[in-house]
This record gives structure tokens, sequence and C-alpha cells, in this order.
């Protein structure tokens, strides 16, 4: 394999890591966003995917063009559309506020690992929280570079063991897809159901599409100036792939056995519990580490707002910050901190997409990197 095909799929693998966190991994995310609209699920998929592909290719390019060097500078470069006074108090706001909602989303990763194992293996309510707590914390410690490093291994491990359980669910689940589609188109299923977006599949996609924003925003753009652009930008567009059409095809299971998942807190491992038992073990395991790959660079992304890394600040913080957001996730129910961080903080992402294409269609006029 080529230097530049293996850096590719290097990028490939961490945006997928990164995407796929505790929400994905249990398929909760899934089911709030996509599943529980019924045979509209697919609208939901296509406004994320073009959100994702657009959003992330542009933080890369426009980091690697302007050489930034800091991740979250990257949003003075799209608020500059609103004068230079108004301009840098937005992005001031976005910045910090970006980094917050990173630091929450860690928080939320927290909750999935505790409900996993909880579920899972009837440990005490916390114990998965501290575990992954203290994995996350020794990785940040190490910057960038180390977690790029460990994302891109773990990523596709994590995408293929989901897949395997989306289809083999996914067959068996078939022959109930039709019906139960109109079941939740009904709205059979709404009071126990949590669903993003109020009945509304466009909405729900751009809010999916926005948390994803304030995820990626500061990461890709370090990583783009860091790195070489084509093989950037290929590496997202191919995670884009991957990520949705393995979305696509938890969908189909999750409502193929909608009877079983539409209530519960993992439905992931409801499914792999069709299958068999030994393998919804394993799938725990999988879920874990699904959590662990986006926990790492969303704490990472809150502390490098306010520290540099391999200072002693930003190592202080990284431990104090963990620690607090591990005590959070312990009180406040995993399923809560999905449905209202998520969908509030994505229609505010949103918003930022707006500045980000009149940022580039300036720039295109402009003609300004040629």
């Amino acid at each position: 394999m080529s230097k530049k095909s293996l850096s590719i799929l290097t990028l490939c693998g961490a945006c997928i890591s990164f995407y796929i966190g505790a929400g994905f991994a249990t398929m909760q995310e899934v089911m709030q966003y996509e599943a529980s609209y019924g045979s509209k699920f697919i609208v939901v998929i296509v406004v994320a995917a073009i959100i994702y592909c657009y959003t992330n290719v542009s933080f890369a390019t426009n980091g690697n063009k302007l050489k930034i060097s800091r991740g979250g500078d990257i949003y003075k470069v799209y608020c500059s559309v609103l004068g230079n006074k108004f301009g840098k108090a937005i992005a001031t706001f976005f910045d910090g506020f970006s980094a917050l909602f990173c630091y929450m989303s860690f928080v939320v990763m927290c909750g999935g690992a505790s409900a996993t194992v909880t579920q899972q293996w009837d440990l005490p309510v916390g114990a998965g929280a501290v575990g992954l707590t203290i994995l996350v914390v020794a990785t940040v410690i190490f910057g960038l570079d180390g977690i790029l490093k460990m994302l891109s291994k773990i990523g596709p491990i994590i995408i293929v063991m989901i897949l395997v359980v989306a289809v083999l669910t996914g067959i068996t689940g078939f022959p109930n897809l039709t019906s139960n589609m109109k079941a939740i188109d009904s709205g059979t299923y709404s009071q126990g159901m949590e669903q993003v977006g109020n009945g509304n599949p466009f909405l729900s996609g751009a809010s999916y599409g926005g948390f994803v924003v304030l995820w990626f925003a500061a990461f890709l753009a370090e990583i783009g100036a860091k790195n070489k652009l084509s093989e950037v930008n290929f590496g997202t567009v191919l995670s884009m792939i991957f990520i949705f059409g393995t979305a696509a095809i938890c969908c189909v299971a999750l409502i193929g056995h909608i009877d079983i998942t539409a209530t519960a807190d993992i439905p992931a491992l409801v499914l792999a519990e069709q299958i068999s038992p030994i393998l919804a073990q394993v799938f725990a395991i999988i879920i874990c580490a699904g959590i662990y790959t986006s926990a790492v660079p969303l704490l990472w992304t809150g502390i490098r707002m306010i520290s540099k890394e391999g200072t002693i600040k930003y190592k202080f913080l990284t431990i104090l910050f963990g620690v607090v957001g591990c005590a959070i996730a312990c009180f406040v129910p995993y399923k809560g901190l999905i449905n209202i961080l998520y969908g509030i903080n994505g229609y505010l992402g949103f918003t930022l997409i707006i500045f980000m294409i009149a940022y580039d269609i300036k720039t295109i006029v402009s003609k300004k990197y040629i």
C-alpha cells in the first residue's frame, strides 16, 4: 500500500472513530434522529450526510490554506463575513460555545459508557463512566498526534462490528420493515421513543448535521493545517460513505425490530442479543471502544481552547475536567443527555453553516486561493 493511500485511510479511520461515539455505537442516536421517522429516515440521512461532507471539507480546506495554528481559530475565518468588530465577537462566542459543547458531549460519552456496562454486565451505575474517564484522560495528555494515530486504528474495527450486527438483524427484521414503518409513521411508538426535530425529518437532519459541525470544526481545521489537503478531504468523503451507509443499514435493523428497540437505552445490545448472547458480550466491548474514540477528541477540543498542549496547565485541566464530566454523567440519565444536548446545540451549529457558505462563496468569487 502506498504512503498516500495509507494516509487517506488513516484520516478516514480517524473521522469514523470521532463520529462513532456513544450515540452511534449504541444506536440510540440513530434511533432518535433517523429510525424514529419511519419511512422518512432516508431524508434525515441524506440531509445530514450533505452537511457532514460540505462542512468537513470546508474546515480542512480553509485550515490548510490559511495555516491556522489552533483549530478554534477557524471560527474567526467564517465569521469575518460579518465584519471586523461584530465578526470577532461572534467568532469568540462560537469558539467558546463549541469548546463547551464538545466538553458536554464528552459527558454524554461517559453516560453512554455507564449505561452500557450497567445494562450488559450489571455493574454499579457509574462504573463505566469512571473506567472511560481514566482511559480518555490518559490518552488526551499525549496531544493531537497521539490521538490521530489511536483513532485511525480503532474506527474501522468498530464500524465493521456495527455493520455485522445491523446486517444480520436487518435481514431477520426485513419482513416486518414495511408494517413497522407504517406503525412508526402513525405514531404507535411515539410515547416511548425519543425523537429530535418535532416530526420534521429535514429539521432532524439539520440538527444532526449541526451538532457534528461543532464536533469537527476545530479538530479537522487543525488536522487540515498539518496534513496534505487532498488526503484529508479524500479521507473525509470516504468516511462519509462508511458512516451514513452504516446508519441506513442500522435504521433498517432498528425499524425491523422496533417492538424491542423503541424504548431500549442501548438498542444495539438488544439487537445483538437477537443474534447471540455471546455476540452481545463482544458488542458491548465494541460499544465501549466506540465511546472511547469519540470521547478522546471531544475532551481534547474542550481543553485545547484554554490551554496549550504539553504544559502543566493542559495536563491539570485534562484531569480536572475529566473527573467533573464523569461526576455529571453518573447523575444525569443518558437518554436525556442525548436528546436535550444534541438537539438544541445542533440547531446552533447549523447557523454556523450560513456563515461558512457565505465565506466560501465570497472566497471563490474573489479567487482568493488562486
